[in-house]
Parts: C-alpha cells; sequence; structure tokens
C-alpha cells in the first residue's frame, strides 16, 4: 500500500507517463527523466465504480479500460487529456477484459459473449468509432499479446485457464493454470500444471508473464523459443500480479504498491515507484451504519420487555418500549454473536472470539448487572461454534461445534461434557 494509503492496482506505462487505478478511477502520474519516481498523479475518471485492466493506446493519446457502471463489464475509451469517456461494447459478459492494442490501433480484449460458459473467452478486436467487435479466429483464450517484429505480427496467447487471477487461487496444481503459446508453438511445456501463468507480454525480443510455479507469483521471462527462463522479482509474500508493459519496461502491483522492472536483463531488478495521490482517501472517510440495517441476532428476555440485540459484532440491551439501549458486549476488535438468556436470573450468555478461539461468556444485564464481572467458559476447547441453545431453566448450554460435536456447558460450576461424537 501507498505512503498515503492508496491502494494502487492495474499500472500501464506510455512513455513519461504511468497509468493506475485507485479508489475505483483511473490516475495518471508523470514519469519523470531518468526513471526518478513519479510526481503527484491526477484522477482521469469520477465514475465511482469499478474499473479495471487500463492500457494506453499506442500514440498515448487514448486509454481503453474496463468499466461495470452498467453493472456487466464493458470497455470504455478516455482521452488522456481530459474529456467524456465513450463506451464501445454492450456485449453483457461478465469475463470482459482489455488486453491491449493492437499495432494498428484497435483494442484488443477477450470476452465470453455470446458463448456458453465463461471458460469459453474468445478474442476480439473493438474499433474505436463503436462498430462492433470482431472475433479473432483463435478459439478459447484467457489472455493475448500482438506484436509488430520486423512487419510481420506475432500473437501470443495464454490457453487453458479460467477468468479468475492466480492470486485468488494460490496454490492449485491441475489442468487449469495456463498454457503459452506463440504463432501456433506451445512455448514452456515443462510448466504445464505446475503453477498458474498470466499477464503474458512482449518485451523487447523476449515473452515475460507471471507464474506461480515456484510458490508466488513473480515476474519470469523467456526467450520466443521457450529458452532461458528466468526470474526478474522476488516477492516471497505477496504476489506480483496485473503486470503490463510498454515494450521495454514492465510494470505490476505487489500489496498495493506499484513496481518497475526497466529492461528483462539479468542483472535487472525491481524497484518501487511512490505513487502520490491528490486528494483525501475517501474509502478510509469515518460515516455512520444505521444499526437497523446490520441487526444479527435478537434474544428476548422472559417478560417480552426487552431484548439483547447484537450488531455488527456487538450486543446492546434494548427496551421494547422507551429508555435507551445499553451495552452488554462491545469491545473494538471482539465479534460477539449467538446470544441466548438463561432462565429468569437476569443473565445471558454468548459466544465470543476475545482470546482468538471461540469461546461462552457469561453476563448479567444491565437490568441486573451491579457491576458483576463477566465470566468466559470453555476457552478453547469448542473449536469453531455453529449454533447455542439455553436449557429452560438456564443450567446448561447445548453447544453444536464445527467439527461434529454436539456439548452439554453447565453454566455453574463450569462442567463440559460430551453428548455426540
Amino acid at each position: 500500500m501507498s505512503s498515503d494509503g492508496a491502494y494502487l492496482r492495474y499500472p500501464h506505462l506510455h512513455d513519461d507517463l504511468l497509468c493506475f487505478t485507485a479508489e475505483d478511477d483511473l490516475w495518471i502520474a508523470p514519469l519523470t527523466a531518468g526513471g526518478d519516481p513519479p510526481g503527484r498523479a491526477w484522477r482521469l475518471t469520477v465514475d465511482r465504480t469499478r474499473v479495471d485492466q487500463p492500457r494506453f493506446s499506442p500514440d498515448g493519446r487514448h486509454i481503453a479500460y474496463t468499466n461495470w457502471r452498467s453493472l456487466d463489464p464493458e470497455i470504455h475509451l478516455a482521452p488522456v487529456d481530459g474529456g467524456q469517456a465513450r463506451r464501445l461494447t454492450y456485449w453483457g459478459a461478465q469475463d470482459t477484459r482489455v488486453c491491449g492494442w493492437t499495432p494498428d490501433g484497435e483494442i484488443l480484449a477477450v470476452a465470453s459473449h455470446g458463448q456458453p460458459f465463461s471458460h469459453f473467452s474468445w478474442a476480439y478486436k473493438v474499433p474505436l468509432d463503436g462498430s462492433p467487435g470482431g472475433r479473432l479466429p483463435w478459439g478459447p483464450v484467457a489472455d493475448l499479446a500482438v506484436a509488430d517484429v520486423d512487419g510481420r505480427h506475432l500473437t501470443l496467447l495464454l490457453t487453458g485457464k479460467p477468468p479468475h487471477e492466480p492470486a485468488a487461487w494460490k496454490r492449485y496444481r491441475g489442468g487449469a493454470t495456463g498454457r503459452l503459446w506463440l504463432h501456433g508453438e506451445q512455448l514452456l511445456p515443462e510448466l504445464d500444471g505446475r503453477g498458474h501463468l498470466d499477464c503474458v507480454m512482449f518485451v523487447g525480443d523476449r515473452i515475460a508473464f507471471l507464474s506461480d510455479h515456484e510458490g508466488v507469483g513473480n515476474l519470469y521471462s523467456c526467450r520466443r523459443d521457450g529458452a532461458d527462463l528466468t526470474r526478474h522479482t522476488d516477492h516471497d509474500e505477496f504476489y506480483a500480479r496485473h503486470a503490463s508493459t510498454d515494450g521495454r519496461r514492465v510494470v505490476y502491483q505487489c500489496a498495493g504498491e506499484l513496481w518497475i522492472v526497466d529492461a528483462l536483463t539479468p542483472d535487472s531488478r525491481p524497484r518501487r515507484l511512490p505513487v502520490r495521490l491528490g486528494g483525501p482517501r475517501p474509502g478510509r472517510r469515518p460515516y455512520q451504519i444505521p444499526a437497523s440495517h446490520h441487526v444479527n441476532a435478537v434474544a428476548v428476555d422472559e417478560t417480552g420487555r426487552a431484548s439483547a440485540v447484537g450488531v455488527r459484532g456487538s450486543l446492546y440491551w434494548l427496551t421494547h418500549r422507551d429508555g435507551p439501549a445499553r451495552t452488554i458486549a462491545d469491545t473494538p476488535g471482539v465479534r460477539v454473536r449467538l446470544p441466548e438468556m438463561l432462565g429468569d436470573g437476569g443473565r445471558i450468555a454468548y459466544v465470543t472470539d476475545a482470546e482468538g478461539a471461540d469461546a461462552i461468556e457469561i453476563a448479567y444485564l444491565p437490568r441486573a448487572s451491579g457491576d458483576r464481572p463477566v465470566r468466559r467458559l470453555a476457552a478453547g476447547e469448542l473449536g469453531r461454534v455453529h449454533e447455542l441453545a439455553a436449557a429452560p431453566d438456564g443450567a446448561r448450554l447445548a453447544v453444536a461445534c464445527n467439527d461434529g460435536r454436539l456439548l452439554l456447558v453447565d453454566v455453574s460450576p463450569e462442567a463440559l461434557s460430551l453428548i455426540h461424537p
């Protein structure tokens, strides 16, 4: 995460400009000469809805990106100098995604538009005049890149991968990790099933991509014949994600920060881009939450005149006619749930995670508390509690646990016995 608390994603480069997403908008920051840290960024869009995968056009005048303004992701085009963005597609596919541009100035995208399953995403060329995009003839693909090499268009495809990020499906090893193809020839078949592949790119005379076949997602590259597989980053905790290139440099996100690799040479090292956003962080602004919208538990006392009400992990005592709400349990960082009245003794039981593992607490209601302390029972012996029920006299509690056990807890004195294994 950046120094000012912003979470930065989906970077892309063009000359001395860096584009990325933050706070559900597109931003642009200048890259100073010599590769110094970028300056203060400015906001390009104010949609305040999900946006991702921005890509500069080859001439640097426009940015194509995916926008969720219409509930389904669609491709939009925004001028870099400012102005109204235009919507280019009306596909209604949940996996529509911008992949880049062709050397001829058309947008490359993938979508399952018109297909029976989302993993049948095809590649499309989308013209800028708003006319329908043309489907490309390569069959189902997950990602692609096209480069002009000596007057010939080379096509790099990633197939056999569902439309999810490797960072969201860690340690999967199987047939849905993706395969690389360059002009119909498979590259790096030895990686099949060993790790996720993502974000395929042409960078100079090499092929770059993200892979987690060594445990954590990092940036790799190889020659166009698949030889000389080289690792360029060494992140060992968080995945490298959303990599893109301008043909010379590679930028990517890792843990909400932006990183750049200036060249895919053995001695190159990634460096962090300390981007600064202008304006406050609206996503971190305090705001009030209506308690009535977040009630998750109610336990009525024996008189029917008041209830213990659970709201967002806290527990409150609320009379049914008048009077203020009073606190039973409200500790920051602690969640209480499943309240149960214990007979007519003015006590209540509930589950708490104050010690990390679930435990049962017995508290006195505000009308009968007299500053008596809360008792905690069976800490570390319950696992995850799914259900809690009190006997009519309030002397015992039945506890259903996540491991299939049904336990009986004597409230006073504390005792724990197994009813059903």
